[in-house]
């Protein structure tokens, strides 16, 4: 039998075949080494980067928090932060376990913002959050088009003031709007998911698709449906207090599918979705009449629409019973907001037939707003949102406002009842001690870290210049600009036994008194009392029933306030993002009218009688 037999390899043909390979990678080198293109080698790290620069494994293996910790914060997050912000959910079942294993973006991005209680974690959380963010969105590709990583950012952006105080904001949003625009959640989902975008633009190619890229639509899943309606929930928020362009506007598609999570209710917030978005709709109609360019008949027949809008939806928080926090906050800023563009910016206060029933309830909406946040207990204001802060901060600000012009003397008595209910001066102490409170986590170290120091500080400036504008107008006495008519029959008004404030010991936990004729809230409404209003023609002719408590009167005095308005500092604070205070009075005098040089937060709380 043959059998075959490989040659043998002999040590000198081994030898040659080596020999030949050195000299090809020689010839390599020397023209590599020769090109003028020739890669340079990569500058020394520095130390001081070396030491920024992640370590190898997550932030569990960096030992930044450890996995039992992590667990207690997803917890947390579920039960104490997820109801501000529905639009991200994370199922009970869920354990950090399997999140940081099956969604560590996603696990990252929420131990970032719930472990506020440790400020120097919470530090090295937001720099590795970074870290991701660049590696696994910027440089991505393709790859970033995921759903994680938009509701990674969502979260992120949704408590951003533990954030580096809010300096990414801008960035995150458009980040996770360019993913959102590129899977096209804006719109409906077409058959089987296209990730050709292009396809629909190309008449080339479209021939050559198969058929699962046909007309026929379908809707998106739960989880894509809440996070296209949470981008425009956050972008149109922030666009309208803080006056910036909204860049993800709401669809019909967005709205369907609200309305479809609401019907299906896989998770109880679900059914609150819709009437987040329809609201959040009704404050952009609202903006939309400081530029309204038709007659002020048409502006205040405008405005007409809107209270009713608003009035419509307060009687289905009675009905609904909601309980979502959310909602009832987005509501009564919506009140204010409108207001602020109907009184202060369209000056819709100078018509005869408006202007004191907008100036009252402007007083009892800025009322019921704060009621709001200061029935909160103690510290969960550490849960809220950066918009629900944004919201506060603008609910603030229109409270002071609004008790500064109803100060005139030529409105003082019609608005006196009210204005003693707001007790504005009590709510300035209130909101300070309670903000002040939850200054700390930094420790011993620089609290300028800490962002609720920044909260009280600007808390307080808004009080120093609720004082002085106060003081300013107090000294007018009697405009010039005033009317001199007799004093208004008020038809409809709730009287109070006297004209005293109420005691400074929580009155805004004080229950209404003297009201009559007014429909008790079903359980669990903290919207104000409604008053059964006089017949009034005008409404019949718009076909609608006013929202405020109080009938139109006769023989108003005209309430415009040029010499205020015109004041130096009067839109200061107004005009500038939430976080600059460079607009008010120097401090080193005195902080606040207290003769201290810095905040009481720094060495302990004194007197509060002293605030």
């Amino acid at each position: 039998m043959m059998s075959c037999r490989c040659p043998t390899a002999t040590p000198n043909h081994i030898h040659r075949r080596i020999q030949a390979l050195e000299a090809q990678v020689q010839d390599l080198l020397r023209i590599k080494n020769n090109s003028p293109n020739a890669q340079r080698p990569l500058p020394e790290v520095s130390p001081s980067a070396a030491s920024s620069a992640p370590s190898d494994g997550d932030v569990i293996d960096q030992d930044i928090i450890t996995i039992e910790r992590a667990e207690t914060l997803l917890e947390m997050y579920k039960s104490d932060m997820m109801p501000h912000f529905p639009f991200i959910i994370i199922p009970p079942y869920e354990t950090g376990t399997t999140l940081r294993h099956q969604k560590s973006f996603l696990f990252l991005a929420i131990m970032s913002v719930a472990s506020f209680h440790d400020l120097a974690a919470q530090e090295r959380l937001e720099n590795d959050f970074k870290v991701m963010v660049t590696e696994k969105v910027l440089y991505g590709g393709d790859d970033c088009l995921k759903l994680e990583y938009l509701q990674g950012l969502l979260i992120v952006l949704a408590w951003n003031q533990y954030h580096g105080r809010s300096k990414y904001y801008t960035q995150y949003l458009q980040l996770a709007i360019s993913i959102a625009v590129d899977m096209r959640l804006d719109r409906r989902l077409s058959r089987g998911k296209m990730r050709r975008y292009e396809v629909k633009r190309d008449p080339l190619l479209k021939g050559d698709l198969p058929e699962k890229y046909g007309p026929e639509a379908q809707a998106w899943g739960f989880e894509e449906q809440r996070a296209a309606a949470g981008i425009f929930y956050i972008s149109s928020t922030i666009s309208k207090l803080l006056d910036k362009m909204n860049t993800y506007p709401l669809t019909q598609s967005i709205e369907e599918g609200c309305l479809d999570l609401g019907q299906r209710a896989e998770y109880r917030t679900d059914k609150d979705l819709y009437h987040v978005i329809r609201l959040q709709k009704i404050i952009e109609n609202i903006e939309t009449l400081a530029r309204e360019q038709g007659s002020e008949t048409e502006v205040q027949d405008a405005y007409v629409r809107v209270r009713t809008q608003l009035e419509e939806f307060r009687v289905f928080l009675s009905v609904d019973v909601s309980d979502s926090h959310l909602l009832f906050m987005q509501f009564h800023t919506a009140k204010l907001f409108l207001f602020q563009v109907a009184f202060f910016e369209r000056n819709l206060q100078q018509s005869p037939a408006t202007h004191l029933n907008m100036l009252r309830e402007g007083l009892e909406a800025a009322k019921a707003f704060l009621d709001l946040y200061l029935w909160l207990p103690p510290k969960s204001e550490m849960a809220l949102t950066n918009t629900e802060w944004i919201q506060l901060s603008f609910g603030v600000t229109q409270a002071a406002k609004l008790a500064i012009v109803s100060k005139a003397s030529a409105v003082e008595t019609q608005t006196r009842d009210l204005r003693h209910r707001l007790n504005i001066d009590h709510v300035f102490r209130h909101l300070v001690l309670r903000i002040g409170a939850l200054v700390g986590r930094a420790g011993e170290g620089n609290k300028e870290k800490d962002i609720f120091f920044h909260y009280e500080q600007r808390t307080r400036k808004i009080q120093t210049w609720y004082e002085k504008m106060s003081r300013a107008t107090e000294a007018q006495g009697t405009p010039s600009y005033a009317s001199s008519a007799s004093p208004i029959h008020m038809q409809a008004a709730p009287q109070q036994a006297s004209h005293i404030p109420l005691s400074a010991t929580l009155s805004h936990q004080q229950p209404p008194q003297g009201l009559s004729n007014h429909v008790q809230p079903m359980s669990g409404d903290i919207s104000q009392p409604v008053l059964i209003p006089a017949y009034d023609p005008s409404a019949v002719n718009v076909g609608i029933i006013p929202m405020g408590s109080y009938a139109t009167h006769d023989n108003v005095p005209q309430i415009a306030f040029p010499d205020l308005m015109s004041a130096p500092g009067w839109d200061a604070p107004f005009t500038v993002p939430m976080e600059d205070m460079s607009w008010l009075v120097d401090v080193s005098q005195g902080y606040g009218g207290m003769n201290q040089t810095s905040s009481p937060s720094e060495n302990g709380w004194g007197d509060p009688g002293s605030l």
